[in-house]
């Protein structure tokens, strides 16, 4: 036996060194993402931000994470998860700390900017960490719950979060943020065991980079990256930021009211991710596979925000509720995938898709914001709810338009392996 199989860990040890030191890191990452809907009343007050910047302000943060997506790709594949994650989670501390002591909008965001760049790995690191430990088979199951961790950050960013604003201020919250992303990155570089994806003798970095091709090349791949973004950059466009002032337009609850519409939606999107990574493994022998999962729970969340754009406000906690628990299933975009390609190239189509969700989420949730502004306030002040529905409306015809591309004729598809 080598010395690198008795290193290796087995059975529970991996779910302690592997899984979450990099369930922790994702932890943060969404947590980051969604906080800005609790404290964006905070920031718009304190330091004046209209709705477009407060739209750029927050995407920001996607367009950072997917700049480094192609590179990341390739890294990713031949450096492996562990020493990439932890190095780029100290830029995630950076940028928190930066947004902490900010006093002016350009400052906060350059902080965000820093903050999505960094935590830029740490999904896209956990799957690959999974396909490098985990059964092929199993990872349906073990993405999802990698998932969960970062529905634990969403619940976080909501209630908890806005009972600290009692307390503490948004400054304060980001210091002790930057804080926690050290802790994570040494405990992933210290605890995570080093093992890599073998690269062919004398394939060089640039010639990793061009690998890309065989990805995109792929029907499939498209299929189920334009769904799968449409869908999910729009439930994030909201998870992370337009919930809050739809609900405070639309609806008209007051703060804590909110925050508790926000803490429903993302404990639905835990709960959805158990159970759509449950169901998947249990019918992964069945003729009903995890791709017909993700098709079904995706139309279903496209059908259901139909409801916000028409400004129903009945039954806001099931409403809510269901759309956190129907986007679960675009988790399962990732599984699907990782079981196309091989082991060599998994980390260069989740990337790519990463790539291109993050822009399509960067474009949706500053494009909802521009889309608000081009209507007149109402008289106290809040987002007009014609601007709600007109933006919810754009952004359900997209994805109806790429739900019909995902499940055109598979006939039609020719794959270049």
């Amino acid at each position: 036996m080598s010395a690198e199989e008795r290193r290796t860990p087995s059975g529970p040890r991996i779910i302690f060194v592997v899984f979450l030191p990099f369930g922790c890191g994702y932890y943060l990452s969404y947590l980051y993402r969604t906080v800005n809907a609790v404290i964006s009343e905070n920031l718009a007050t304190e330091l004046d931000i209209g709705p477009a910047d407060l739209g750029l302000l927050t995407s920001i943060y996607m367009i950072a994470f997917a700049s480094s997506q192609i590179p990341l790709g390739v890294a990713l594949d031949r450096y492996g998860p562990r020493r990439l994650n932890a190095g780029l989670l100290m830029f995630a501390a950076a940028g928190a700390a930066v947004f902490a002591v900010a006093d002016d909008f350009v400052p906060l965001l350059i902080g965000r900017a820093l903050i999505g760049f960094g935590v830029s790995a740490a999904l896209m690191g956990s799957f690959k960490a999974n396909a490098m430990w985990f059964p092929a088979d199993r990872l349906p199951l073990m993405n999802n719950l990698t998932g969960a961790f970062g529905a634990v950050g969403a619940i976080s960013a909501t209630r908890p979060v806005e009972m600290l604003l009692d307390v503490a201020g948004w400054r304060d919250i980001f210091a002790g943020l930057a804080v926690v992303t050290v802790a994570v990155s040494l405990a992933i570089m210290i605890l995570v065991p080093e093992r890599r994806t073998p690269v062919p003798a004398g394939e060089s970095f640039a010639r990793q980079l061009r690998g890309f091709a065989d990805v995109v090349r792929d029907p499939f791949f498209w299929r189920v990256t334009l769904f799968y973004s449409a869908a999910y950059a729009t439930f994030v466009s909201y998870q992370t930021l337009w919930a809050d002032p739809w609900l405070r337009d639309v609806a008209g609850l007051d703060q804590t009211a909110r925050a508790n519409q926000l803490f429903t939606l993302q404990v639905c999107f835990l709960l959805g991710l158990l159970a759509s990574g449950v169901l998947a493994d249990r019918l992964r022998k069945t003729a009903v596979q995890a791709v017909h999962v993700f098709a079904a729970g995706l139309l279903l969340l496209a059908l259901l925000e139909v409801l916000l754009a028409l400004g129903v406000t009945s039954g806001l906690a099931v409403i809510w509720g269901s759309l956190g628990f129907l986007s679960s299933a675009a988790y399962l975009a990732y599984a699907l995938l990782t079981a196309r390609f091989p082991e060599r190239l998994t980390g260069r189509a989740m990337t790519a898709t990463n790539f291109f969700m993050f822009v399509v989420a960067f474009a949706a949730q500053w494009g909802i914001g521009v889309i608000i502004e081009a209507f007149p306030l109402q008289a106290d002040g809040g987002y007009s709810a014609r601007g709600h529905s007109v933006a919810l409306w754009v952004m359900i015809a997209i994805q109806l338009a790429c739900f019909l591309n995902f499940v055109r004729p598979a006939a039609r598809e020719r794959r270049d392996d």
